[in-house]
């Protein structure tokens, strides 16, 4: 291991070891985003139950879908959508939003990857009650088999960290980044199944493709499997996942080791 390599390894746990700062900060985010405002962050909860009231049975009946079964996947694929948004979206900012503390202080940069990731991540799990709620509504089943999501929720928040720790390196050198990878992300909203079932595209060879190596599609599913159906998700889905992941830790660390030293430079 280089020494260079080693300097970053050293700044990440000490970074992790300030986790009352960075937990602090991030919390702080969620309520400055709701400042005077009467519901504060219910706002996060009110917003996701409007738009899946809205979207819900409209495309239910669009796609002939029961709306037992449609409204909880809808209701869950965009929680966890947003929050994979939010990872590269929000996390692009991460050392932007935190330059004053990046001038003045002398903390780990890392600090600053902790608190988006603790920002977003808070915003995913208030959201996370709608779905609570509309399980509890539409009956969705629970088993043992449930529990899976947790380990699939790991990953997510692996890929998650990843995200954030490779677009706030990016965006801070190009700003232009986070524009960007926000209009492909909306391209990926529309073609990955997020609210319409993946069935649909199964059922037309040509479109299986679109499924299969779409690794946003088998992220989601190592969650929202277990949660809409009380089992695993297919063992394909574990492997893209776990392939994708391992992609982003390469690319993470690629741009760590190119503009590490340079973030207090482009700010």
């Amino acid at each position: 291991m280089s020494e260079s390599m080693r300097a970053t390894v050293r700044d990440v746990f000490r970074a992790a070891g300030l986790w009352h700062i960075w937990v602090r900060l991030g919390i702080q985010d969620v309520r400055l985003k709701f400042r005077r405002s009467a519901l504060g962050v219910s706002w996060i909860f009110v917003n996701l139950s409007v738009l899946v009231l809205a979207i819900g049975f409209i495309y239910a009946n669009l796609l002939g879908q029961p709306a037992r079964e449609f409204i909880p996947y809808l209701t869950i694929g965009l929680i966890l959508w947003n929050y994979l948004t939010s990872s590269i979206v929000e996390g692009g900012n991460a050392f932007i939003n935190s330059e004053g503390y990046i001038k003045q202080i002398s903390l780990p940069i890392y600090l600053y990857i902790f608190r988006a990731f603790v920002s977003i991540g808070l915003t995913a799990l208030i959201a996370l009650s709608a779905f609570v709620i509309v399980a509890l509504l539409y009956q969705v089943p629970v088993g043992p088999g449930t529990l899976l999501a947790v380990p699939g929720f790991m990953l997510m928040m692996l890929a998650s960290l990843l995200l954030v720790t490779i677009f706030a390196h990016l965006n801070t050198r190009f700003r232009d980044v986070a524009h960007m990878a926000s209009v492909g992300m909306q391209v990926l909203f529309y073609v990955t199944p997020v609210i319409f079932p993946a069935e649909l595209l199964r059922k037309r060879r040509s479109l299986s493709l679109v499924i299969e190596l779409n690794p946003m599609y088998h992220l989601l599913e190592v969650v929202r499997r277990p949660l809409l159906a009380a089992g695993p998700a297919d063992w394909r889905s574990y492997a893209v996942t776990a392939l994708f992941i391992a992609v982003l830790a390469a690319m993470a660390s690629t741009v760590i080791g190119f503009y590490q030293r340079r973030i207090v430079f482009a700010l």
